[in-house]
């Protein structure tokens, strides 16, 4: 505990997080109710956020957790100024939530030939008669003949078991032959042999989502993300919407999982990923719980203060529940500069603190947040696709 603090401060600022946090909740309820309008809900629910969120700093430095600097949220309670951040009309709104779609598409074995050319090199030096019975397996594909190209891809595997396409594919006809278990140990075989395959995650997904497994597709599509996949993979993944029923049952799967955590138990991240997490926060956010999504970034401070994969979820899960009000939006950039004076290449960081950086209106900082980024070359499509929407490049480019 900090010198500067006693247990009776601490219990002070304990119990103030517990209020905001029955506030909030309190607030949902009353907008549920229709006894509070939107514009006023927003306002409030930002304003209850940010000082949650304050006080959940000040309790982490006090107790020898994250070191907060003085350029940290000014606790003003409800008299806070309202003035907010002046965000221009080109920038799409942040909100906590995901669009729910009912969707009966899947992945189709017609929208996938192979990410890779017929004469690109697979894994490892492969010798032509793969590479060219790969080609041939694809050409049957096309023409429907799935037998012949079961068949061809068996040859293959009997060669090089470890091959990450024929083992994908094998995979992907298995499922189609009805035998759905057989094809998820022959797609997860592909993973393992080459985790980089685009196809294979893709297809995992697909399985996994399938198999009542949404954490596991999730995870999936996030390792997709970061893959160097051509172009068409990510928009046939959104043409058939996986990526939205992927989220739709992540994040309920995501609540389950963290049940205990709600309930007190202490948070474990060798048990639960830190990535799950932030999923349910999200959710419980969308469903008008966000009491309930700060209090599993507190869990998690608790006992993964120092963890910059927990301080970057809590960040941007604050700079999307706040906007608007400068007093969360600050602490957001405090957490994000924790984490980048750590690590001045990452990425998530970078992308966040840009977006957080324009609302505080800090063009500058912003663009130079964009910048680092730009010149790390790593592949974020998530974060790709996050600038897009928001077209921050577009207007700091004005």
């Amino acid at each position: 505990m900090s010198k500067a603090m006693g247990d009776s401060d601490e219990a002070a600022l304990e119990r103030e997080r517990d209020f905001l946090f029955m506030s909030l909740a309190d607030l949902e309820a009353e907008h549920e109710a229709g006894d509070l309008d939107e514009a006023d809900f927003v306002e409030l629910r930002s304003h209850y956020v940010a000082r949650a969120a304050d006080s959940i700093r000040t309790l982490q430095a006090a107790t020898g957790g994250v070191s907060i600097d003085d350029h940290g949220i000014d606790e003003r309670g409800a008299e806070a100024d309202t003035r907010g951040v002046k965000a221009r009309g080109r920038i799409v709104p942040w909100v906590l939530g995901i669009a729910l779609v009912a969707i009966v598409a899947g992945v189709t074995l017609a929208d996938f030939s192979g990410s890779r050319g017929a004469g690109d090199q697979i894994t490892g030096d492969i010798r032509e008669s793969v590479r060219s019975r790969l080609f041939d397996a694809r050409e049957a594909m096309g023409d429907q003949d799935l037998d012949r190209a079961i068949a061809i891809y068996d040859d293959v595997l009997t060669d090089e078991p470890s091959n990450a396409e024929a083992l994908t594919y094998r995979g992907w006809l298995t499922n189609l032959a009805g035998d759905a278990l057989l094809a998820r140990d022959f797609v997860e075989e592909a993973v393992a042999a080459d985790s980089s395959f685009p196809d294979a995650r893709v297809f995992a997904a697909s399985l996994a989502l399938a198999a009542g497994e949404p954490l596991v597709a999730s995870d999936h599509l996030d390792a997709l993300d970061r893959i160097d996949s051509p172009a068409f993979v990510s928009q046939l993944v959104e043409a058939q919407q996986l990526d939205l029923r992927v989220a739709q049952g992540a994040g309920p799967a995501a609540v389950a999982l963290v049940a205990p955590v709600l309930e007190g138990a202490a948070y474990d991240p060798a048990v639960i990923p830190v990535r799950h997490v932030s999923l349910a926060a999200d959710h419980l956010a969308a469903t008008g719980q966000v009491e309930d999504g700060l209090a599993l970034f507190n869990a998690m401070l608790s006992s993964a203060g120092d963890d910059p994969d927990v301080l970057v979820a809590l960040a941007w899960f604050l700079a999307r529940a706040s906007v608007g009000v400068e007093e969360g939006m600050t602490a957001a950039a405090s957490y994000l500069d924790t984490v980048i004076e750590a690590d001045p290449t990452r990425p998530d960081a970078l992308v966040y603190r840009a977006l957080v950086r324009f609302q505080l209106e800090d063009h500058q900082g912003a663009a130079a947040d964009l910048a680092a980024y730009d010149a790390s070359e790593v592949v974020r499509r998530d974060l790709d696709r996050l600038l897009a929407e928001t077209e921050l490049r577009e207007v700091l480019a004005e």
